[in-house]
């Protein structure tokens, strides 16, 4: 049974990461955050100018496809000040060499604690089919391999993210998020890639989709996915009628990917959703809250995620609903960092809510 008491962490640290009042900064769900040993960080995320005039200049499309950046940002203290800008491309830098050049896919350990992955999607100018695309390092992201695209099979729209893992015997899963009608409502879902061999080729290995009625028109993908010592996976899905209208559920495959089975709704509403399992053996899930009072929110599993203990409200000052797409990480002392986008409804610029920029916190869940 989900516990529905709510209470606020009293040692939540809150991070401005990164903020610029002209620019339209977000999503570190779709690039990824990676914590190193002696207290490095590094997380990536999304940026393009916005002058906050318009609902229209806010538009999502509109700040990623038309002057849009993929960026990095360093931590050497373990979250607290952040500095080193680096940028991994631009959206238009990104589109047009996976349709032209199809470049052979390099094999790495991508269980090396040194091992990067950033993702995306590029849309053609013909508009014909997606590609999602990956990105490796092999040393913390100081260098990265070009953008290599990935199988599409048979679908229409291809997103990747940076959700995968590796299992025991050594095949890689990848999560990716695929259309079979260009992304429509009730027509995303997961499907699950597989590499056996490093990263160099890759496989359709199954699909994540539900048996609920609403299925039909309700889309299940961007999943966030655990390894649990018994070899059980565990994916969070995001679960969407509209932007405003989401919520998170939890799926578990016991025979490495192949099939999956719904285990539990952790929430109300919310999402993208983090799943984490921390060194403790419990199960964290941080999302975006996007109904009032809007903020980030989270709960903890400590049976697997068959039940939740009470909403932590990590935050409740957001000025609108525009926010969240967490990441997380685990710290020292049994302290994590989520880091998301953020709105502040006391920010002196309101367009909707505050400039939109990366903000993390520090908490011990």
């Amino acid at each position: 049974m989900t516990k529905t008491v709510i209470h606020k962490p009293q040692n939540a640290k809150h991070v401005d990461i990164y903020y610029n009042k002209n620019e339209f900064a977000a999503w570190p769900f779709n690039h990824g955050f990676w914590a190193f040993p002696g207290g490095e960080l590094l997380l990536g995320f999304s940026r393009g100018p916005c002058n906050y005039s318009s609902s229209y200049d806010m538009g999502h499309s509109v700040v990623d496809a038309k002057g849009g950046e993929y960026v990095l940002i360093r931590s050497k203290d373990e979250g607290e000040s952040w500095s080193g800008l680096q940028s991994l491309g631009s959206r238009q830098d990104i589109e047009r060499p996976l349709y032209v050049n199809k470049a052979e896919i390099p094999a790495m350990d991508w269980s090396s604690p040194d091992f990067c992955l950033s993702a995306g999607f590029g849309i053609p100018p013909q508009k014909d089919q997606s590609l999602g695309y990956i990105q490796l390092s092999s040393d913390r992201g100081h260098s990265w391999t070009a953008p290599l695209a990935m199988p599409a099979f048979n679908f229409n729209w291809v997103q990747v993210k940076p959700d995968y893992l590796v299992r025991e015997d050594g095949l890689i899963l990848l999560f990716v998020t695929v259309g079979l009608k260009s992304g429509e409502v009730g027509q995303r879902f997961v499907a699950v890639y597989a590499s056996p061999d490093n990263g160099q080729s890759w496989n359709y290995l199954a699909p994540i989709i539900s048996t609920a009625p609403d299925s039909h028109f309700v889309n299940r993908y961007y999943a966030s996915p655990v390894l649990l010592p018994d070899g059980r996976i565990l994916v969070a899905l995001r679960c969407q009628i509209d932007a405003r209208n989401a919520w998170p559920e939890l799926f578990e495959s016991c025979d490495g990917g192949r099939s999956w089975s719904f285990v539990s709704r952790p929430s109300d509403w919310g999402g993208p959703s983090q799943l984490t399992r921390l060194n403790d053996g419990r199960l964290l899930i941080v999302y975006g809250y996007r109904v009032k009072p809007y903020g980030i929110r989270a709960k903890v599993s400590e049976d697997h995620g068959r039940s939740w203990g009470p909403e932590i409200i990590l935050r409740d000052d957001a000025g609108s609903w525009d926010l969240g797409y967490p990441k997380t990480v685990e710290l020292s002392g049994g302290r994590v960092m989520t880091a998301y986008y953020f709105n502040r409804k006391d920010d002196p610029i309101q367009q909707n809510g505050g400039v939109r920029h990366i903000a993390g916190t520090i908490f011990t869940p």
